[in-house]
């Protein structure tokens, strides 16, 4: 399999994966995940974090050209690399509720 239709094949589980975190935000405030819950973010929503991760901060090392003359280092670190680290290591497993919006249950 080539490297770009693995790349794209990450992309679209990425994408899938978010439209099912969306799915889960109002409900999952109100309750503490199940086991399945836990096991799909375990098995699939980590291991995407950690693919957005690393691409997120090869991501930032190439725009660093860009972004240091326009003064937006810290933006773009902060959407590339920290909120995806936030995500991946931040949050409670199983709970697909973004830490800006409950930031009491990331601790």
């Amino acid at each position: 399999m080539s490297l770009v239709r693995k790349f794209g094949l990450g992309v679209i589980a990425l994408t899938l994966s978010a439209g099912t975190a969306l799915a889960f935000d109002q409900e999952q405030s109100l309750r503490e995940p199940n086991g399945s819950e836990q096991f799909v973010d375990a098995v699939v929503g980590r291991p995407l974090g950690l693919f957005a991760l690393a691409v997120g901060a090869a991501t930032w090392v190439v725009s660093l050209p860009f972004t240091l003359p326009s003064q937006s280092v810290h933006s773009a670190a902060k959407g590339l690399v920290a909120d995806p680290a936030q995500w991946t290591f931040g949050r409670p497993l199983g709970r697909f509720v973004d830490c800006d919006e409950q930031p009491d249950m990331c601790r």
